[in-house]
């Protein structure tokens, strides 16, 4: 993409072949493409080549300190998210490096925005301070779910944030190629899931599968999201349940219409959940991180299950929601109009910071 005038750098979790923070990405180039036209958009990612040709947008490669310093001099604004890049879950790596950024976009004069981000854990004293700081000189603050508003306010940060909701809400869905569009329908269901911990979950909701399928006479599709992480634990559901696994990798738009086409949504994996609450599916979730308990509240729909839950529990779940479908459709649909337009917000507030700098 070519185009004049100061840009706008835009910082995630991009180039990794993650669908969630890949729909994340389109919704927000989406969003501001409607309100600030060719303004350039930078992108920091992991696989540049790649995320130039699925967004349109100027990528550059995320660990390139002069590459970095030369897009943050062609732009006017920073932005940081969405997805849930502040949290220090596993290491204090990510939200070091995320706040890092911010911290060096301020210092060289760009106005900086959190942007629909999904805030937390956040446990060790000295990155909650670093958090606290760096936030306090932040121009807007936008969070994607009360939870993350809370811990901002538990941070200490003056300034109060602004809810919003993720930018996958605002995709749309795109045609989905028949060879694979021929294994999902009314009589499918979705599954997607993540490595996470020892998988221990892995038993008791492929159980859960096996014995759902055997009973109503429906198909297990499991859609990996993030097919270098997926693979191996999406591989031993199906061995577990015998359902079917898709093994070709999809844009956002089409992973978001074949999920359209099933009948309930099962799994880990938040922004696969979101898409199926789009489509007005009903989603059964496994609540590994908050982030996956705080979707539930913002549906107002039967709460998420603890990732221990045992094959009967999950299995019954699967069949509320099964039986449920079309009395869900509606509640489901009118939640996710409700939080599109919450999404629109944060790009309204980018729009805005742009045109004040």
């Amino acid at each position: 993409m070519r185009a004049g005038g100061p840009g706008v750098l835009i910082c995630g979790y991009y180039g990794f072949g993650n669908l969630g923070d890949e729909a994340v990405l389109a919704g927000m180039v989406q969003a501001l493409r409607a309100r600030l036209g060719a303004v350039p958009l930078f992108v920091l990612s992991a696989d540049p080549a790649a995320t130039s040709a699925a967004h349109g947008v100027e990528a550059l490669p995320r660990g390139d300190l002069p590459a970095l310093l030369r897009a943050m001099r062609r732009c006017r604004l920073f932005l940081s998210g969405g997805g849930s890049l502040l949290q220090d879950a596993t290491s204090a790596r990510s939200a070091l490096y995320y706040l890092g950024l911010l911290r060096m976009a301020q210092a060289l004069g760009l106005r900086t925005m959190v942007y629909a981000a999904g805030l937390g854990p956040l446990r060790r004293p000295a990155v909650r301070a670093l958090a606290r700081r760096v936030l306090e000189r932040t121009d807007a603050v936008t969070v994607r779910d009360a939870d993350s508003a809370a811990l901002v306010g538990a941070l200490g940060v003056r300034r109060p944030p602004v809810l919003t909701a993720d930018p996958a809400f605002l995709l749309h869905p795109a045609e989905v190629p028949a060879d694979v569009a021929s294994v999902a329908g009314p009589g499918a269901l979705g599954v997607a899931v993540r490595p996470w911990g020892s998988n221990s979950f892995v038993g008791p909701l492929g159980e859960a599968l096996a014995d759902f399928c055997r009973r109503r006479g429906a198909r297990a599709v499991v859609l990996p999201f993030h097919h270098r992480l997926d693979l191996a634990v999406s591989q031993s559901v199906v061995e577990a349940c015998g359902g079917t696994l898709v093994t070709r990798q999809f844009q956002p738009p089409q992973a978001l219409a074949l999920i359209a086409r099933l009948r309930v949504v099962v799994g880990l994996r938040l922004h696969a959940l979101m898409f199926a609450a789009s489509a007005g599916v009903p989603p059964v979730g496994l609540a590994y991180d908050p982030k996956v308990a705080a979707l539930y509240s913002d549906l107002a729909v039967e709460g998420s299950l603890p990732l221990d839950a045992d094959a009967g529990t999950v299995s019954a779940a699967i069949d509320r929601a099964w039986e449920g479908a079309e009395a869900l459709r509606p509640a489901l649909l009118a939640a996710a109009a409700r939080l599109r337009a919450r999404a629109e917000v944060a790009a309204e507030a980018a729009a805005r910071l742009y045109a004040t700098a």
